[in-house]
């Protein structure tokens, strides 16, 4: 049994994901997956890519393992609504 990952900092970081969207229920419905109390989603329309665009912000430690497995449920979640992972970082 491995030990598990100790995070490389004890401060969280701000991270967020973008997902798009061809229309705005899909963005919507992707953000009524968001229930986790510590997770914020904001949905808005993407001019530059002429779509709707669901933004999700979390703070996380920058850890790869924790940053991998929040993006693969997101990108889960907003594949059952019909969109895909655009991009994702921190700020």
């Amino acid at each position: 049994m491995q030990p598990e990952l100790e995070p490389l900092t004890d401060t969280l970081k701000p991270i967020y994901a973008n997902f798009i969207f061809r229309e705005q229920p899909q963005a919507l419905a992707f953000a009524g997956l968001i229930a986790e109390c510590d997770w914020s989603v904001s949905v808005a329309y993407a001019a530059d890519r002429g779509r709707w665009r669901a933004t999700v912000r979390r703070e996380i430690h920058p850890v790869f393992q924790e940053v991998t497995v929040w993006l693969a449920t997101l990108t889960a979640r907003a594949t059952m609504a019909g969109g895909k992972l655009d991009g994702w970082g921190h700020k």
